[in-house]
């Protein structure tokens, strides 16, 4: 009668060895993979609301309101797109334009904590919109963001997971200190673009303006 033998404990090793080795290649791609269909993902998101974003111009002349210092914070709420872009016309189906990197909610008390970011040059840095609390003047910066972004701009925090690197930048997220962004204006405190080209999850915002489908203005 033939006696069937069993794995010897080297070979049971051999191949766990290539098992691991196989693990090792294939986590860092599938994770890699991951971080670009979010970074597709958050684009073609952008493309979309800078579709509907200019829609609403045409018919309002003015871009959204951003809510910047807004006085009816169940309407709108800060550096978000509003709900006036979804109703009572659908330019989008909905204001609520998630961020697939901002992983960590700022809170608990409001719907839009973890979208994208939005910024009306002119509610911001201008005097448009001072019914809801905006500035008599307009800020030494406006032309700055006028020549940079243009009218508006949209920004994901990227695959860090962080708003920056800027000049302001936090050195415990960025060790070693963080360069400032500097875009023809030369306004010194604008977030570095992400890009994937220095590595899947590199520095940088995804950014998309109204001068720019990558941010910046006449910048690479």
């Amino acid at each position: 009668m033939h006696k069937s033998r069993g794995f010897t404990l080297i070979e049971l090793l051999i191949v766990v060895a290539i098992i691991a080795i196989l693990a090792a290649i294939a986590v860092p791609n599938f994770l890699e993979a991951q971080t670009r269909s979010r970074v597709s993902r958050v684009q073609a998101d952008m493309r979309t609301a800078a579709t509907a974003i200019e829609s609403y111009m045409i018919d309002h002349n003015q871009y959204p309101y951003d809510g910047y210092q807004a006085d009816d914070p169940q309407r709108y709420n800060y550096w978000y797109l509003p709900r006036d872009i979804s109703t009572p016309i659908a330019y989008m189906t909905s204001a609520n334009l998630t961020d697939p990197f901002r992983s960590q909610r700022q809170g608990e008390g409001h719907w839009q904590f973890a979208d994208v970011r939005y910024r009306n040059t002119e509610a911001t840095w201008g005097t448009a919109f001072a019914e809801f609390g905006g500035t008599p003047t307009r800020s030494i910066y406006f032309d700055h963001m006028m020549q940079d972004v243009g009218g508006w701009s949209l920004v994901s925090v990227g695959p860090d997971g962080y708003y920056g690197p800027s000049a302001s930048s936090s050195t415990d997220l960025y060790p070693g200190g963080a360069e400032s962004w500097e875009t023809p204006s030369g306004y010194p405190d604008h977030p570095q673009p992400y890009d994937p080209t220095n590595g899947t999850t590199s520095w940088g915002v995804i950014i998309r303006s109204q001068l720019s489908p990558t941010g910046y203005a006449n910048t690479n």
